[in-house]
């Protein structure tokens, strides 16, 4: 999975340089690939290391970029009753 790891340049004012990860479709893709079955939380955990309970940073970057993949028929999902309550699963095509 390194291979589909991004980065980008950050220059800002307001948070120190140096270079952060983006967050990309195929990086998701193929974590599905290897690990089926998975909720939007536990995909964002396990690649970039955000949870969105106990974060206060935005979820909207990781929403949109599932979204998009599901979108584009990369992924799709199944509406699943865990023992959280209902829940998305996430798979790859």
């Amino acid at each position: 999975m390194e291979s589909f790891k991004r980065y980008i340049n950050n220059r800002s004012n307001w948070r120190k340089e140096g270079q952060l990860r983006m967050v990309n479709q195929p990086e998701i893709v193929n974590y599905l690939v290897e690990n089926p079955g998975k909720t939007e939380n536990q995909i964002m955990n396990d690649i970039y290391g955000f949870d969105r309970g106990s974060s206060s940073d935005s979820n909207k970057k990781y929403a949109d970029c599932l979204r998009r993949a599901l979108y584009s028929r990369k992924i799709r999902r199944n509406r699943a009753v865990t023992s959280n309550g209902k829940r998305y699963i996430y798979f790859a095509i």
